[in-house]
């Protein structure tokens, strides 16, 4: 995909399956799990505070 491209609801349904039997993958990933473009890994680190999110 090129950079920025925002995914369609129906590319986002069709990953599902990919993520489920997988896990998180540059390919099909939760909002828990980010990588960088290109990473095969995850990001690791903590999450800043005042986000609203907890890891």
């Amino acid at each position: 995909m090129p950079s920025g491209h925002r995914p369609t609801v129906a590319e986002a349904e069709a990953r599902i399956p990919h993520l489920r039997a997988n896990g998180p993958a540059p390919y099909a990933f939760t909002l828990r799990t980010s990588f960088s473009p290109g990473a095969a890994q995850p990001l690791t680190g903590e999450v800043p505070e005042g986000l609203g999110c907890s890891a």
